[in-house]
């Protein structure tokens, strides 16, 4: 007997080995993104106390699960047969890798002025908007209910 397509669980590894070229292209993208972030932000970084060595580390550390698990998330939820809560682990790592390097630039500064912290604020607000708006796109035209 087999079980009802919509009770399939299917393995993280499946998951990201399934991706496709598109997907792992991605998750490239968002690592020399990562790269090039870093790179613009290192001359601000040291006056803050931020190590830009560590900030780099992070950064790049964070960037694959962050570039798969965004391209495994927007997968599940575009497949009908999958239900949406298959998607919640990923997207929670989603959110984990994003915040990473913005955590520790607040831990480490201890007090930047109140622009700069601003301005950090404003940067993760507006590229976890792109991200959220660019995921959401993808889902919004990609529904399938092919496997």
């Amino acid at each position: 007997m087999t079980a009802p397509a919509g009770s399939l669980r299917r393995s993280w590894r499946h998951d990201v080995t399934s991706l496709g070229v598109l997907g792992r292209s991605w998750a490239v993208g968002v690592v020399l993104f990562s790269a090039a972030r870093a790179l613009v932000a290192w001359p601000t970084l040291g006056r803050y106390g931020v190590d830009p060595w560590v900030f780099l580390a992070i950064d790049l550390l964070t960037a694959p699960p962050y570039g798969v698990s965004q391209a495994v998330t927007v997968k599940i939820l575009r497949d009908a047969h999958r239900p949406w809560h298959d998607a919640l682990g990923w997207a929670a790592v989603v959110l984990g890798a994003f915040l990473a390097p913005y955590i520790y630039v607040f831990a480490a500064s201890g007090s930047m002025p109140t622009l700069a912290t601003v301005g950090v604020l404003v940067w993760m607000c507006v590229f976890g908007a792109l991200a959220g708006w660019r995921m959401w796109t993808q889902v919004r035209s990609g529904r399938t209910t092919s496997r």
